[in-house]
C-alpha cells in the first residue's frame, strides 16, 4: 500500500523533467503530470526552502482530494521543483521532500534548467526507488491489513475447530450405535446358536431312539427266527 501516488522534479519553465507515477490510471497520471507543470511555471513564487501545501477543492460524494506537497530547492547556481502527490495525511511531509530533493542533487549531475521533458528520468530512478523504499510504504494500512488477515485466519481456524468438534461428536454418536447394534447382535447370535443347538439335539434324540427301536425289532425277529420254539413258549406263556 503506497502513500504517494506521484513524484516529480519541474524547472522553472514549466517543464516535467523526471517523474514516476505509482499508480495505474493512466489518466490519472496525465492529470497529476498537467497540474504539476503548471506548479513548476508558477515556481519562482514560491519561497525556496519551504514546503507547500496545495490541495485540490473536495467535491461531495468524491473521494479525499489530492495533496500537492511542493518545494522550490536551490543548489548552487541549480534550480528545481520537487513535487509529491499524496492522500495520505500523517505522512510527514517536510521529511519527504526533504529527502527527495536531497537524493536528486546526490545522484542527478545535470541541472534541470533547459532540461526537456521526461530527460531526467533515467538518471532520477535510484531517486525515486529511495523514496519509495523510505516513506511510500503506509505501515500503518499494512499492519492493520496484517492484522485483518491474521483475525480472518483465526477465524477460519475456529470455524475449522468447531467443524472437527462436531464431526468427532457425530463420530462418537456413531461409534456408539455401532456398539450398541454390535452387543444386540452379539444377544441374538447367541439365542439363535442356542436355538439350533437345540434344534440339532432333539434331532439327534429322535434318531437315536429310531435307531434303538429298528434294532430291537431286527434283535426280536432275529431271535424269533432263529428260535421259533422259544417265540411260541413265550406265546404260550402269555395266553396262560
Amino acid at each position: 500500500m503506497s502513500r504517494i501516488e506521484y513524484l516529480c522534479v519541474g524547472n522553472l519553465e514549466g517543464t516535467i523533467v523526471a517523474s514516476s507515477f505509482y499508480g495505474a490510471d493512466k489518466k490519472t497520471e496525465k492529470k497529476y503530470s498537467n497540474f504539476c507543470s503548471r506548479i513548476c511555471s508558477k515556481g519562482s513564487k514560491f519561497k525556496a526552502g519551504e514546503v507547500n501545501i496545495l490541495q485540490q477543492k473536495k467535491k461531495a460524494g468524491s473521494p479525499d482530494p489530492d495533496q500537492f506537497l511542493v518545494k522550490l530547492s536551490k543548489n548552487g547556481t541549480k534550480s528545481a521543483l520537487f513535487i509529491c502527490v499524496s492522500k495520505n495525511e500523517s505522512m510527514n511531509k517536510k521529511a519527504v521532500l526533504k529527502d527527495f530533493e536531497k537524493e536528486f542533487w546526490k545522484t542527478v549531475e545535470k541541472d534541470p534548467a533547459g532540461a526537456k521533458t521526461g530527460s531526467l528520468n533515467k538518471a532520477s530512478k535510484p531517486v525515486f526507488a529511495t523514496i519509495m523504499s523510505k516513506h511510500g510504504r503506509d505501515r500503518i494500512a499494512e499492519t492493520n491489513a496484517k492484522v485483518a488477515g491474521l483475525k480472518n485466519q483465526m477465524n477460519q481456524n475456529i470455524e475449522q475447530q468447531l467443524n472437527n468438534m462436531e464431526a468427532l461428536v457425530e463420530t462418537e454418536d456413531k461409534a456408539s450405535e455401532l456398539e450398541s447394534d454390535a452387543k444386540e447382535f452379539n444377544k441374538t447370535s447367541l439365542s439363535l446358536k442356542w436355538a439350533m443347538c437345540w434344534k440339532n439335539a432333539k434331532w439327534t434324540i429322535i434318531l437315536v431312539t429310531t435307531i434303538v427301536v429298528i434294532l430291537v425289532v431286527i434283535i426280536v425277529v432275529a431271535v424269533c427266527f432263529m428260535n421259533p420254539d422259544a417265540c411260541k413258549s413265550d406265546k404260550k406263556d402269555e395266553n396262560k
